[in-house]
């Protein structure tokens, strides 16, 4: 599937744990088959919501295998790579380079501040080393520096990546990646890592989204996006109803990150519902404590996942 052009839902996909924090592998399958049972067009594997950057290489390979193996070509699967520099990222795209992945996606390096002639750097040397289409992962409030507009402009039109997941959140930016790669006639896949806007990301140019609240509602996101594209109003409004009640579940904590809050109430859902056989969080997040897993199945009720 690697030539393929792809678009819709990609779902970056938990990492479920065994309470010693190596991957439930059982658990990570059951995940893909709600996914895919429930219409997402792809998963990107090992990513932010997949709590990455709290893994050893080895666990992130096993969770990388694990998802190509299960879902067996029926929709795309990208695989986040990203290292804290050039050379740790072509490490580990190196090592599951014959997995069967469409994708590869690299942050910029983490923990030293970037400039752009050095991302341009980072993404052609991954590029050179290892041979599958490779995505820019723009989200600068965690590695700290943004890949500007110009910049995957230019790669892209080098065909040294070939499309964009945008987390930063910054729609200038997108709009002037739009006309970037309009005025010089360069394809490029755009998606957004958003949730609010994937009933009307197509409208601004992107080809697609990246939500972490799929994991919990696959069907609603997966609806709401093809009922943008087809102007359908009434299940729009429909699915951002959903995606509101869904985001309920995130705001149960009283302590923690809000990646914890998030990551821990997806958890702890799918826990409830049967999909998950753990809600393990990898240190330190705080997972979600008992009264406020409590507060979940009155959600999980309102969004017709529990009876």
């Amino acid at each position: 599937m690697s030539d393929t052009q792809i678009r819709g839902v990609v779902v970056p996909i938990l990492t479920p744990f065994n309470p010693d924090e190596t991957v439930d592998v059982e658990s990570l399958k059951r995940l893909v088959d709600y996914l895919i049972d429930n219409g997402v067009h792809g998963i990107w594997v090992s990513g932010t919501t997949g709590e990455f950057g709290n893994m050893s290489d080895s666990e992130r390979i096993k969770s990388i295998d694990t998802v190509v193996e299960h879902v067996a070509g029926r929709v795309p699967v990208i695989g986040n790579i990203s290292g804290a520099s050039t050379q740790l990222t072509v490490s580990l795209a190196q090592q599951v380079s014959e997995s069967g992945l469409d994708g590869l996606a690299a942050t910029p390096p983490y923990y030293y501040p970037n400039a752009q002639d050095e991302l341009l750097d980072h993404y052609r040397h991954i590029q050179d080393r290892v041979n599958l289409p490779l995505w820019v992962y723009n989200i600068p409030q965690t590695v700290k520096t943004a890949v500007e507009p110009g910049t995957i402009a230019t790669l892209a039109a080098e065909g040294a990546v070939v499309g964009v997941k945008d987390s930063s959140g910054a729609g200038e930016l997108l709009a002037q990646l739009n006309v970037l790669c309009e005025q010089g006639e360069i394809s490029l896949m755009r998606f957004l890592g958003t949730a609010f806007r994937v009933t009307s990301a197509s409208a601004v140019g992107a080809h697609g989204v990246i939500p972490g609240i799929a994991n919990l509602i696959p069907a609603i996101i997966s609806r709401g996006w093809e009922a943008g594209e087809a102007g359908d109003a009434e299940t729009v409004r429909e699915s951002n109803a959903g995606i509101m009640v869904a985001g309920k579940a995130s705001q149960v904590t009283k302590g923690g990150s809000p990646n914890a809050a998030a990551f821990g109430a997806m958890k702890a859902s799918l826990k409830i519902m049967g999909v998950l056989e753990h809600d393990t969080l990898s240190k330190p997040f705080r997972p979600l404590a008992d009264e406020e897993k409590e507060q979940l199945p009155p959600i999980l009720k309102e969004l017709g996942l529990l009876s």
